[in-house]
């Protein structure tokens, strides 16, 4: 099952003429729909056609797959059987989320900060996220931490409010530093096979 092959149109401006062309094995459309999906709802949504996933939307012709089928190919996927290690280093996002068990506010923070390299040192491995295809792992923090990081001068980055509102309820909720680390030998299965456009070309619209 998992050999068989998909044509998956990724479009630019909703679901227009106007696609990037992808022949992708039915794996590689299952991970690229994992994205804050469950399998049921993932197997709903390859039966539909087409959906929204990693800030792209994109359609296929419409495919069935059983609860069993799809559990196989989520086995292939990278496992959280055996934590790794943390590099602080390789993190590619470095956010301090509230609360910290069942985030809903999420501000990002300067990787390099002296507090992270702190925090890193007791993160705790969280599990492999399909969502952006990486480890993650978590740090509780005090609350002198939290505001010594959302007060970080240096920390530019534009955050539409998410900063100043944490500074408000700091004192209501217990906040967490989440590390987010890709695996370097277990890419985006997407990130292994070129688009095909127009022409053959990566970058190429099909033809309408």
């Amino acid at each position: 099952m998992h050999e068989r092959r998909v044509t998956a149109r990724l479009h630019r401006h909703g679901y227009t003429a106007d696609a990037m062309v992808a022949e992708w094995p039915i794996d590689t459309l299952v991970a690229y729909l994992l994205d804050g999906r469950e399998c049921d709802e993932v197997r709903a949504i390859l039966a539909h056609g087409e959906a929204d996933a990693r800030g792209t939307a994109l359609s296929w012709d419409p495919l069935e797959l059983s609860a069993d089928e799809l559990a196989a190919i989520e086995r292939r996927f990278p496992r959280a059987d055996e934590p790794r290690q943390l590099d602080r280093h390789r993190a590619v996002a470095v956010t301090l989320t509230m609360p910290a068990l069942h985030p809903t506010l999420s501000v990002p923070i300067r990787a390099n900060h002296p507090l992270v390299a702190v925090a890193a040192t007791r993160a705790a491995y969280l599990g492999f996220d399909y969502g952006p295809w990486a480890d993650v792992y978590v740090a509780t923090l005090t609350r002198a931490e939290a505001a010594a990081l959302l007060d970080d001068p240096a920390r530019r980055v534009n955050d539409a409010g998410e900063a100043e509102l944490a500074k408000r309820i700091i004192g209501e909720d217990d906040a967490a530093l989440r590390f987010v680390v890709p695996r370097d030998d277990e890419p985006p299965p997407w990130a292994n096979h070129e688009d095909r456009g127009g022409r053959g070309q990566r970058g190429e619209p099909a033809p309408a």
